[in-house]
């Protein structure tokens, strides 16, 4: 953003004046900031907005089917319950998460240490913020671990004596 207001105020500073460069400075950041902030909460508003008229209509249409007597014709139940989870998806989650702040810290690392001030410990400073992601990918193992536990092999059972029906003449 700097590079656009050096050039703006460069060429056209000759237009207005020398004092061109400090106005548009002091007042571009702020329009900026307020513009985006206003981005930020009408996205948010309109986002909430929708998602109010979207289950208030779902309401209505099922309101609407029981009153003429049928079934709503909706999603069933069996598509809507929570599925069995599984072991893998927790532990693909959690590879990505540790291979994500092991990026994020070794980016901030070499960041820190490629500035013409070098600090050892601002660029331990800068790494350590992988601890968080690196927690989030533990706690993917963890409930990974746990999952697998969960889903242990029933214990096989025996079978019946009779399994299939005895097939009779019909007369």
């Amino acid at each position: 953003m700097g590079g656009i207001l050096s050039w703006l105020t460069d060429h056209l500073g000759g237009l207005f004046g020398s004092g061109l460069s400090g106005l548009l400075d002091a007042v571009t950041e702020p329009i900026v900031v307020l513009g985006l902030t206003v981005f930020a909460l009408a996205l948010g508003f309109f986002s909430l907005s929708y998602l109010n008229r979207r289950r208030t209509l779902r309401d209505q249409q099922r309101m609407a089917a029981l009153i003429k007597g049928l079934h709503y014709a909706g999603v069933s139940p069996q598509a809507l319950a929570r599925p069995k989870q599984d072991p893998r998806e927790h532990a693909m989650k959690g590879v990505r998460w540790l291979f994500g702040s092991v990026g994020l810290s070794s980016a901030l690392y070499g960041y820190q240490t490629l500035q013409p001030a070098a600090d050892p410990s601002d660029a331990l400073r800068g790494a350590i913020v992988g601890i968080i992601p690196g927690a989030i990918a533990l706690a993917h193992f963890l409930c990974s671990w746990i999952c697998s536990r969960q889903q242990a092999a029933p214990a096989p059972t025996a079978p019946s004596r009779q399994v299939y029906r005895v097939a009779r003449r019909r007369f």
